[in-house]
This record gives structure tokens, sequence and C-alpha cells, in this order.
């Protein structure tokens, strides 16, 4: 896993990312933002949904989501 120090800031950032998700960056974001919340995140929203919309997550169905 060699990344450029800009590669790491943008993984890092909290924001919608400027373009879609692949699932391995999409996974990679879950990581580096497992403290976040969905709802606070925009960055692991779109995440998580990458995931769920490629059948990589089931949500738990006693949750809901809005």
């Amino acid at each position: 896993m060699d990344k450029t120090v800009l590669a790491m800031l943008e993984l890092a950032d909290h924001a919608t990312p400027a373009a879609p998700l692949t699932i391995d960056h999409a996974h990679e974001s879950m990581q580096v933002h497992r403290a976040c919340s969905t709802d606070h995140c925009r960055r692991k929203a779109l995440a998580f949904n990458t995931l769920i919309a490629a059948g990589r997550i089931v949500p738990d169905s006693s949750r809901v989501r809005e």
C-alpha cells in the first residue's frame, strides 16, 4: 500500500469525494473512517452505500436509515 501524501489526505477528508468510489476505495474509506457516523461523514456514507450496492454489506434489518 504505497500512497502519496495527497492521496492519504484525500482519503482522510470527510467530504464527499469528487469521483465515485471503487469497491476497494469504499472498503478503505470504511476502515479509515470507522469512528465516524454515516450521518455526519459524507465519505463514509458514500462508501457504505457503495458497498451495499455492490452486495458487500447487508445492513441490519432492525436499523432504520433515512
